[in-house]
């Protein structure tokens, strides 16, 4: 089995089948293409999200907090609440558990979240591991399933912000060999733009839908988006950003920047009458903002098997 997120089709025949008691005041239920469950409290509607870091090892507690925070976003719901499992290594010290815990109260404090529990463990693991969980509020519910027939597809930020992070951190021993010092270290700075929950907060005012690309980038995201929609994508990849900073890392590895993993970037559909508006309300507000493509019967990319980051990491073993 690959590193990574499990293939659609055994999570189709080995896990979703599986869930437990019906229960009717389950709105969204876990199905591919959505990343948070919504459930019907009556005066409002819960969302809920869960989310592994595993690619990353350094700032795993920040990763932890903005991951889990973008998936309850993505509904329109302003994340509140925050649980972590963290799991370390029986060789680690009091300060990098130190530095874990730190680094998600800080992160959450950025976002006005609250951290109401979790679980500590020491496991044969070689480097930590946090699997947190989100929950909000919200009215008005967004999937990733309501996409339409000639909504018009928009990307904020670019490829690659989260992946291009990693990379210029994680392989900075080997890349430095071949990119210039000042790259990396802009390159490494693109962990603060990983949030999507302002430009999320927006949208939801105009979208059909929202997905946050994580594993599988921009290409896994269109395809996670058009299965919970029932439909297809044709986008195009020169509309989509990316940074040189991206373009000049993912060449050094050979990466390619839209099968890695994208966290920082909205995936958001929208009716075409509404495109401009949203594209004007998100640029005020100093995010960068393209159309990328239409929602279709056909999709015009291939699907992506595995994630780069995963790829790469397998290779450097």
């Amino acid at each position: 089995m690959m590193r990574g997120k499990l293939e659609a089709e055994k999570l189709k025949k080995l896990v979703l089948p599986y869930l437990g008691a019906r229960n009717d005041n389950i709105l969204v239920p876990p199905r591919i293409g959505e990343d948070a469950a919504v459930i019907d409290l009556g005066f409002t509607k819960l969302v809920a999200a869960s989310d592994p870091i595993t690619g990353a090892v350094d700032n795993i507690g920040m990763y932890a907090v903005n991951i889990n925070a973008n998936d309850v976003a993505c509904t329109g719901a302003a994340p509140e609440y925050f649980l972590s499992v963290i799991l370390l290594p029986e060789k680690i010290s009091d300060n990098d558990i130190r530095k874990i815990a730190s680094d998600i109260s800080k992160e959450a404090e950025k976002l006005n979240i609250s951290i109401v529990g979790g679980h500590t463990e020491s496991l044969l693991i070689e480097t930590p591991i946090v699997v947190g969980t989100m929950i909000g509020f919200t009215e008005r519910v967004i999937t990733s399933s309501g996409a339409r027939l000639g909504d018009d597809i928009i990307l904020t930020k670019g490829a690659a912000i989260e992946g291009t992070s990693i990379l210029a951190t994680d392989f900075y021993d080997f890349l430095q060999k071949k990119v210039d010092k000042k790259t990396l270290k802009n390159a490494q700075s693109f962990l603060k733009e990983i949030s999507i929950v302002k430009e999320a907060l927006i949208a939801r005012e105009y979208a059909t839908a929202m997905h946050d690309p994580t594993e599988g980038g921009i290409t896994g995201a269109l395809h996670e988006l058009a299965e919970a929609s029932n439909c297809g994508f044709h986008v195009n990849t020169e509309k989509i950003p990316i940074a040189k900073e991206t373009e000049i890392i993912c060449s050094a590895l050979m990466v390619n920047p839209l099968n890695l993993i994208s966290s920082g970037s909205l995936l958001i559909t929208v009716h075409k009458n509404h495109s401009i508006p949203l594209l004007e309300t998100l640029r005020k507000s100093g995010i960068v903002a393209e159309i990328i493509g239409e929602v279709t019967q056909e999709r015009n990319l291939e699907p992506v098997t595995q994630d780069e980051l995963w790829r790469i990491l397998d290779e450097f073993k």
